[in-house]
């Protein structure tokens, strides 16, 4: 008997005939129990900002410091950064604020305005370096710092999205050096956009700020002589005396301070564009409303009427800018069309007039179909009598256009001068700068770079220096590899990272390199490879007698004599110099009283700048069948290591006095000798020697008499040297024998020990500790550095006021600074980017050896300088003791769309725009160069490979699809456009008859296309075929072996498009624009045999339970160190209103939704996830994670986020319990009166922050998952977190939580205070807790 029943299949409901007695059998068979369902992970997510956006919306002249400072301020969304113009046109940094806590609204300068006063006119004029000043020197001891020091004569004025008020200047303090002085002055009420517009007069007694909706506020300020008076009192700015709110009805459009009559300083005159609807029918109309009154008048009479205005011509009804004139109390308005100005404003009868300015035409750069729009104006610095009678403005334009308009005072006549167009888009960002003999122009740039150009007198406008701008992020792509082996992974270089921006001919590639700015000041090619080189000054100082380079070549030395400015290098022949250019150079030093001493393998030179002398080396010791082989040099002290094949190793001390030499003694040393130096303790000068005996490293000390003082092998067997935050893995790998020393160097010294450090052959690094009255007296402490041999180089005085040193391996330079004697290493290690600023897009040269000049040529304080040798030759250097991303910018000349890695040819693959048609092209990361041509199936070369190349068609989709057969691998590109052409690009070597030395090497092909009609939005490989998304469609198509071409297999219609594809687990992900992520199984024909759908269907499996506008999607989170815990990893989703989501897929439930471990929202949107292993080699974390941090995959690779403004953000996540104390120190931190961004605060009102969502202990639930790294790196920063745990019960807590840490592991040592008393027992917590958040935010790029 047979019956027919419905049955679910794959998702559906199907009617099927089935046998009783079949059915029957079936029922009596036992089944075997199901697998229990598993449940999502609970988990927590730590973000932080690694990269602040480089965007700047204002840059403001502003002495911060004092009249001999020419500072420029850079205010963006969320920063101020305060730079230092030089005469050379070079910006360099002098101090960033980005702790603000909310966005900036408006900006603006505060105080006399220099630009009355310059050259002759008053103290202001001259513009001093650094270390002439004496109006920013460090104060006395006898005081504070703010009772010795004048307030600087100019105030940054910040208006802050919280309705706050700023007000900013810098101060020299003798611990921290130069530091910002801040004060917030609250709103009086909680205002909308409150900032937007801001405008201060010309005095700075009044500043009015208003918002678009009609709500105007005018502050009434102090006069300066009561803002010194409160600052020298107390240290603190209050520049607000009182405050008049005013409503209009309509939109403020603009708010501007004319200038008065001249004489008449008190003649307050505001002006205010309000637009509004006077009729209900009629359009809406502008009004000019003014506002006039004396200084000291009350503003609530002022106010008390709303002024009708004068009508604005319609051309004007929408102004660009408002530029107020010197004279007649004029003025101009820009339109997008008309340039005017503005006469009798106070008459009441103003009178509109239109300037014939001759606009030039649209420049390359603009992008768009209306006419450009004129963006910003800066008026330059003059002479005070010049500015009596003459005005000038420069008026600039977004596509680079820029006008210099002069204005005569009698009658306002107008000469207008084109000067332009830069090589730039302007935004709001321009201003101009002071310089003695020419008209500076800063400009921030938008979409692209920006830079500084100098104007002189009957001269073009000259480019001196670029500020780099690699916004709007448009995609990213980084070098990591998603299959990279447990075992090599961290013996890796780090990943690189590269960014996709700009438009037109100011596309580029970015990549984003972190650590130290060197300024390559010149270059030069020896002729020959040369192995060290070291510069010395003759009486000390470069304006003496000019600067030598002493360069060691292969079997002989080379000296260079350069000039003061470094202009003129001439190389001295042996006949013109006492250096011994005969033989190779072993080393050379210069003492204290300015001897050089140079040693090489036949004498000792011994040279100042009246006398010199020469000493063989077989005059000064026995000779016979020996060989000089090291030598290091120390004040009157020469160590020379010697060899022959009839002997031993042997040292030789060797005593300089005055110009004389004498042995002082020889000694036999086992092995050979690698390295070493010569340091004092106590007064007494000793020899630390490095040897290899039998391969084993040791390291042995000796007075100058030859007496052994200690000796150790470097066997960590034998010498266990680990720290408290050192795991058992860690230690266990260091139980290995080091290979020889290559290079040794004494970096610090205390009363009793002295600190060397140390590189070796393997790549390591070691700091060691020499104590010779510890029953120990050699310790030390090792770090990885990279593979290839590290050497070190000593800097001769502090870098950035600390202790520091110099590292060079695997062909990069490393500064280490922030020495810490308690853990035995240089806390702070950055790479030195070598930058040229007339080619951005160089690489950094590789570089093997370095020596520090002690002070710096350029003459900026705080900089120093070095000697580099590269394999581009001899460098000068100048090192910015700020660590920051140092960009290098790649040009495209085209709009970039998508970027990807290609790990088949180990280039980067860009799809761009050139012109108006799309393209691909290659870029090789190492040069920048573009290594490939198109190409048809001929091999014959094209413009453009068929398919690609249709003007107003764009590239959507760009992969590598990696295919496998027999196992070989073929890569091809797979491309997805926007008119819906389906691309298979081919890509191989050029044929060595095509290709050139220095050209492309690869060519590509279109191998096969398909065209649809309609976007291909996403497309991705698959292991037999590709699977693409057309509009709404998803297509599986795969390989036909037999017919080579792809054959169709199923379709699946989503609600919206996908904009992003995966395949995991057999199944596709895909992303959609407007309905989140979507699981579907496209396979289910092959997973089931009986399967009774149509074949061209696929099957939804799982979704996301929100229909999120989504962006961009990652897998995070890994079961490491847990095989068994199979729920990992979690999915992670970004939106367009800056959400993210983890949601977790139940792969082991078909037709479930997707659960929300957790989601939070983000300042910025996160356009593109990626994985990135971009840490340095010391910061590489090695084992299993520590304190509870889930490892984001196998490999160990980091997950970032890029926002489009440019910012990068770094995701971790974390378990419960390290969730727990890091959610517990952001509620105190937030609630901790310590931590209120940016600091003092004079309020208006007494409101405070809400605690609202701030509970304690913290709730477990999805929406409160997120813990902002940001404010955590305030708390590590400033050492906060005593000052805001606090006592009682927060205390209590914050100590359970670091307990519950992997199950009290950190804590088993100190947690029942055990022979401690109570303050070492609570500061062995503090330390953990500060360990815990340095683990956590240590640099990822």
């Amino acid at each position: 008997m047979a019956f027919q029943t419905s049955i679910l299949r794959e998702g559906e409901w199907v009617t099927e005939t089935v046998n009783l007695q079949a059915a029957l059998e079936a029922s009596s068979i036992q089944r075997e129990a199901t697998t229990a369902h598993l449940k999502p992970p609970t988990c927590g997510v730590l973000s932080r900002t690694v990269v602040e956006s480089p965007i700047v919306h204002w840059i403001l002249p502003a002495r911060l410091r004092s009249k001999a400072y020419n500072d420029i301020a850079f205010v963006g969304d969320h920063f101020v950064q305060i730079s230092e113009l030089q005469p050379d046109g070079q910006l360099h940094e002098v101090a960033r604020k980005d702790d603000f806590g909310c966005r900036i609204r408006g900006a603006a300068v505060l105080g006399d305005s220099l630009q009355h006063g310059l050259d002759n006119d008053d103290d202001a004029a001259m513009i001093k370096s650094e270390d002439e000043d004496t109006l920013m020197q460090e104060p006395s001891e006898s005081g504070d710092a703010f009772h010795d020091q004048a307030l600087a004569p100019q105030l940054l004025v910040l208006m802050l999205e919280s309705g706050g008020t700023v007000y900013i200047c810098l101060r020299w303090e003798p611990e921290s050096g130069l530091t910002f002085v801040f004060t917030k002055h609250e709103s009086p009420v909680n205002l909308t956009y409150m900032g937007h517009l801001l405008s201060l007069n010309s005095t700075s007694r009044y500043m009015a700020a208003a918002s678009p909706d009609g709500i105007l506020v005018v502050h009434e300020l102090r006069p300066r002589h009561e803002i010194d008076a409160q600052y020298r009192l107390n240290g603190s700015l209050d520049p607000v005396r009182s405050h008049r709110i005013r409503a209009f009805k309509g939109i403020i459009q603009k708010v501007q301070f004319l200038y008065p009559r001249t004489g008449d300083d008190s003649h307050i005159i505001l002006i205010l564009m309000v637009t509004k609807k006077e009729r209900i029918s009629a359009e809406p109309i502008t009004r000019m409303v003014l506002y006039e009154w004396e200084l000291g008048q009350d503003l609530n009479h002022v106010f008390a009427m709303e002024n009708m205005g004068t009508r604005v011509p319609k051309e004007h009804r929408m102004p660009s800018l408002l530029i107020p004139l010197r004279f007649s109390t004029a003025f101009m308005i820009v339109s997008q069309l008309e340039i005017g100005i503005v006469k009798n404003s106070l008459s009441g009868v103003a009178v509109f007039e239109t300037l014939p300015t001759n606009p030039p035409g649209r420049t390359r750069l603009h992008h768009g179909l209306a006419e450009p729009l004129w963006t910003a104006w800066s008026r330059p610095f003059r002479r005070k009598q010049y500015f009596e009678k003459t005005d000038i403005i420069y008026l600039a334009r977004e596509d680079g256009a820029i006008l210099h308009i002069e204005i005569d005072a009698p009658d306002l006549m107008l000469s207008v001068v084109n000067v332009g167009p830069l090589d730039a888009n302007i935004n709001t960002a321009f201003t101009t700068a002071y310089d003695i003999f020419a008209d500076v122009l800063v400009i921030g740039g938008d979409s692209g770079p920006g830079g500084v150009w100098k104007l002189a007198p009957r001269t073009e406008l000259e480019r001196v220096s670029v500020l780099p701008n690699w916004s709007p992020v448009v995609d990213v792509a980084t070098s990591a590899r998603s299959s990279l082996s447990e075992s090599n992974k961290y013996s890796s270089k780090p990943d690189m990272l590269f960014s996709a921006s700009g438009r037109g001919m100011k596309g580029t590639l970015t990549q984003w390199r972190r650590g130290i700015q060197g300024r390559i000041g010149l270059e030069l090619d020896p002729g020959e490879p040369t192995r060290r080189s070291w510069g010395f000054f003759m009486g000390r100082t470069p304006k003496a007698h000019g600067l030598y380079g002493l360069l060691a070549l292969p079997d002989a030395s080379s000296v260079l004599r350069f000039s003061e400015d470094l202009a003129q290098v001439d190389s001295l022949e042996a006949d013109k110099t006492a250096f011994d250019l005969a033989s190779r150079t072993l080393d050379a030093h210069q003492t204290d009283s300015g001897l050089i001493i140079q040693v090489t393998e036949r004498c000792i030179s011994l040279i100042t700048a009246s006398h010199n002398a020469r000493h063989y080396l077989e005059d000064i010791l026995p000779m016979e069948n020996r060989t000089a082989e090291n030598a290091f040099c120390g004040n009157d002290v020469v160590v020379l290591g010697t060899t022959s094949s009839l002997s031993a190793y042997q040292i030789h001390i060797i005593a300089i006095n005055g110009m004389r030499t004498s042995l002082v003694q020889s000694w036999d040393v086992p092995g050979e000798v690698t390295c070493g130096s010569i340091f004092e303790v106590t007064g007494n000068t000793l020899v630390i020697v490095a040897s290899a005996v039998d391969g084993v490293s040791w390291i042995s000390v000796s007075s100058l008499d030859g007496k052994l003082i200690t000796s150790q092998v470097l066997n960590r067997k034998s010498n266990l040297v680990f720290l408290e935050d050192q795991s058992s893995q860690e230690q266990a790998r260091d139980l290995y024998d080091f290979e020889p020393l290559t290079s040794i160097c004494a970096v610090y010294a205390s009363f009793d020990a002295t600190i060397f450090v140390a590189g070796t052959r393997c790549g390591h690094l070691l700091t060691i500790r020499l104590c010779v009255k510890e029953l120990q007296p050699i310790s030390w402490k090792s770090e990885v550095m990279g593979v290839a041999p590290v050497d070190v180089f000593p800097m001769h005085g502090p870098f950035d006021g600390v202790t520091a040193a110099l590292a060079c391996v695997d062909n990069n330079l490393v500064m280490m600074t922030q020495f810490s004697e308690t853990h035995l290493h240089f806390q702070s290690k950055n790479y030195i980017w070598l930058t040229d600023s007339n080619n951005p897009s160089m690489p950094s040269p590789r570089v093997h050896s370095a020596f520090s000049l002690g002070l710096s040529l350029s003459g900026h304080a705080g900089h120093t300088s070095i000697m580099v040798l590269a394999d581009s030759g001899l460098l000068f250097a100048d090192l910015s003791p700020h660590y920051a991303l140092v960009p290098r910018c790649i040009p495209l000349h085209g709009t970039p769309t998508r970027v990807i890695y290609s790990h088949a040819w180990n280039c980067l693959v860009v799809a761009m725009l050139r012109g108006d048609k799309p393209t691909l092209e290659f870029i090789d990361v190492d040069t920048g160069k573009h290594i490939a041509v198109a190409s048809d199936k001929d091999k014959n070369q094209l413009e453009f490979i068929s398919g690609l190349g249709h003007p107003g068609d764009r590239i959507y989709g760009l992969s590598e699809w990696l295919y496998v057969k027999d196992g070989k691998t073929f890569a091809f590109l797979l491309v997805g456009t926007k008119d819906g052409r389906l691309l298979i690009i081919s890509v191989n070597k050029l044929e060595a008859r095509f290709a050139e030395s220095n050209g492309p090497r690869l060519q590509y092909w279109t191998r096969y296309k398909k065209l649809f009609g309609e976007p291909i939005y996403s497309i991705v490989g698959d292991e037999d075929g590709i699977i693409f998304c057309v509009d709404r469609t998803i297509h599986w198509d795969v390989l036909d072996l037999t017919e080579k071409k792809l054959k169709g297999m199923k379709e699946y219609d989503l609600d919206s498009p996908a904009t992003s594809l995966r395949v995991s687990r057999g199944k596709i992900l895909a992303l959609t624009t407007l309905h989140s992520l979507e699981v579907i199984n496209h396979r289910t024909a092959l997973d089931n045999d009986n399967n009774h759908n149509n074949n061209k269907d696929m099957v939804l499996q799982h979704t996301d339970g929100s229909a999120r506008m989504t962006v961009h999607t990652i897998d995070i989170g890994t079961n490491k160190g847990f095989p068994s815990d199979s729920r990992w990893p979690v999915t992670m989703l970004s939106d367009t209103k800056g959400g993210i989501a983890g949601i977790w897929i139940p792969w082991n439930q078909q037709n479930k939704e997707c659960e929300v471990v957790f989601e939070s929202s983000l300042p910025k949107s996160v356009r593109r996830f990626v994985y990135a292993n971009s840490r340095p080699p010391w910061v590489k974390v090695e084992g299993q994670p520590r304190y509870g941090v889930i490892a984001s995959t196998d490999a160990g690779t980091d997950v970032l986020g890029v926002s489009l403004d440019g910012s990068l953000r770094h995701f971790t996540l974390i378990d419960v319990e390290l969730w727990r104390l890091l959610s517990l120190t952001q509620i105190l931190a937030q609630r901790s009166p310590y931590f209120k961004p940016p600091g003092n605060s004079i309020s208006c009102s007494e409101s405070r922050c809400s605690d609202e969502g701030l509970d304690l202990p913290p709730r477990l639930h999805p929406r409160l998952m997120h813990v902002d790294g940001d404010v955590l790196s305030q708390c590590l920063k400033h050492r906060m977190l005593e000052q805001i745990v606090g006592k009682g019960d927060e205390l209590e807590l914050f100590f359970n939580y670091l307990d519950r840490l992997e199950g009290g592991r950190w804590t088993k040592d100190f947690r029942h205070g055990i022979g401690q008393t109570e303050e070492e027992h609570k500061s062995a917590y503090f330390r953990l807790g500060y360990g815990v958040l340095a683990y956590l935010l240590s640099p990822v790029l």
